[in-house]
């Protein structure tokens, strides 16, 4: 295959998957019963015939993700090219189309966590059609193309062919990063482990072994949610407080190292929170000792700006905000008033990598902390050689009674004490598990198939014609 040319997108799938929790989970003002995921697939068409297919998945939050896609955002996509020298370039006009041309029910909420389903499934095509992992596609910046001037940290190694007839022979202008000693190696991202929920019948004791456990493991930085109990909340602080440095071997520091509170916007307002955090014995002014906790993660609503700002000033605890949202204009005003101390991206809500990977970069030189929420499999590659924290839930093959996701995906980042490690394969580096999501090889209407137990439910469709975009997405990318 030639250098010249274009991958054109093909279709876009979606398969839906419904997982049974174990026991009801509380979080914020919800009780989760389940998890349901919505898995997306890419595929494109290289100029010699050969298929690159690209995935993605979030939960879908009990939404009709699957459709939102399907309707709203694949026929901007399907029919596009993305160009082999460039395919980076190609993903950015993608992305660009599909929120203008939904632009008239869309920009923010479904639709925008729609658009970056389909946009990271790209960048995970990207990636394959240049032969390279994500985080060196978007380390090489804009266009993807990497400058011959810049042999020292992007050379000449090779990158095997992963079966897509994109391999080294075809594409010397985007191979793996050399040095002058060797392979550069990717930077390894500080993680953050979900570690425990507080679910009924469960003492504060219960609650902290757990996280003392995984703490033990080599984790610095572990999360638990906020149970509505004052009295159990209070003695698991106190416990942690007492015990985890000595379980990690590190002292609280915050954004870095020690406990985590996720409240899922559970607060109604900030005289709520203040009532609460009193309850828990935390709610003081910050002391020259320690912080009580590493960061409160979503006290309230994202929008709630203000409120925000009134629980940081009162307490002083570091404040953690980003999961689910999808405006970046809540995150500006969130800084402007100084309630942002770790600043969280949903790399799907937020509209995708495109979205995601400039605002990373934006908070970086503003020198907040950054993290993200959930996905590791993809905000892994966000945030240059700095990277981004990564969270995930553990990851053992037995799974978790928290959340299912570790087992809905092959490949990924690699994890060891406390980090997550990027992959080198091209594209994003992972694979749907087919147990769980299954993309038929015909254009199909969704048809349902209930989970029960721990089994896997499945909604399929696609879509896989451009008849129905709007006159001004015409134009080449």
């Amino acid at each position: 295959m030639s250098r010249g040319g274009f991958a054109r997108i093909t279709d876009v799938r979606t398969s839906t998957t419904v997982v049974a929790l174990p026991q009801p989970l509380q979080l914020g003002a919800m009780t989760v019963t389940r998890r349901e995921y919505v898995g997306v697939q890419v595929r494109a068409l290289l100029p010699d015939g050969a298929e690159v297919t690209g995935v993605s998945y979030a939960l879908t939050r009990e939404a009709p993700m699957a459709e939102v896609v399907e309707r709203l955002v694949a026929p901007h996509v399907v029919g596009r090219d993305l160009p082999v020298g460039d395919p980076a370039a190609g993903v950015r006009a993608a992305w660009d189309a599909a929120l203008r041309g939904s632009a008239i029910v869309g920009r923010v909420g479904l639709v925008r966590r729609a658009i970056g389903l389909v946009d990271v499934a790209l960048w995970d095509v990207a990636g394959k059609v240049a032969g390279v992992p994500v985080w060196r596609l978007l380390e090489s910046g804009a266009p993807a193309r990497v400058p011959s001037s810049a042999h020292g940290a992007y050379g000449a190694a090779v990158v095997p062919d992963d079966g897509t007839g994109v391999g080294p022979s075809t594409r010397p202008d985007l191979r793996a990063g050399e040095g002058a000693s060797g392979p550069v190696a990717p930077a390894a991202r500080p993680a953050i482990l979900v570690a425990a929920y507080p679910t009924p019948g469960r003492t504060a004791r219960d609650v902290a072994d757990e996280v003392l456990d995984r703490a033990r493991e080599g984790w610095p930085l572990l999360k638990i949610s906020r149970s509505p109990d004052r009295d159990l909340m209070r003695g698991l602080l106190a416990i942690l407080r007492d015990e985890l440095p000595g379980a990690t071997g590190r002292e609280t520091e915050a954004g870095r190292s020690g406990v985590v509170v996720d409240v899922g916007f559970g607060w109604r307002d900030a005289d709520d929170a203040l009532a609460d955090l009193d309850a828990w014995g935390i709610g003081g002014p910050a002391g020259a000792g320690a912080p009580a906790l590493a960061w409160l993660e979503d006290p309230v609503l994202p929008e709630d700006a203000d409120g925000a700002a009134r629980i940081r000033e009162v307490t002083g605890l570091p404040l953690a905000i980003g999961d689910e949202v999808t405006d970046p204009e809540v995150f500006a005003r969130l800084a402007a008033l100084g309630a942002l101390d770790v600043a969280r991206v949903d790399v799907v809500g937020i509209g995708g990598i495109t979205a995601a990977e400039p605002l990373v970069r934006s908070w970086q030189d503003a020198g907040l902390v950054t993290s993200s929420h959930v996905y590791p499999e993809v905000s892994v590659h966000l945030g240059g050689a700095a990277g981004i924290g990564v969270e995930t839930f553990e990851r053992s093959p037995q799974g978790n009674p928290y959340d299912p996701a570790p087992l809905l995906v092959e490949g990924g980042p690699t994890f060891s004490d406390g980090t997550a490690l990027p992959p080198e394969a091209p594209g994003l580096g992972f694979t749907l598990s087919p147990a769980y999501f299954t993309f038929e090889t015909e254009p199909s209407r969704p048809s349902v198939r209930s989970a029960s137990g721990i089994g896997s439910g499945t909604t399929t469709g696609s879509c896989s014609t451009d008849g129905n975009r709007m006159l001004d997405d015409q134009e080449e990318p």
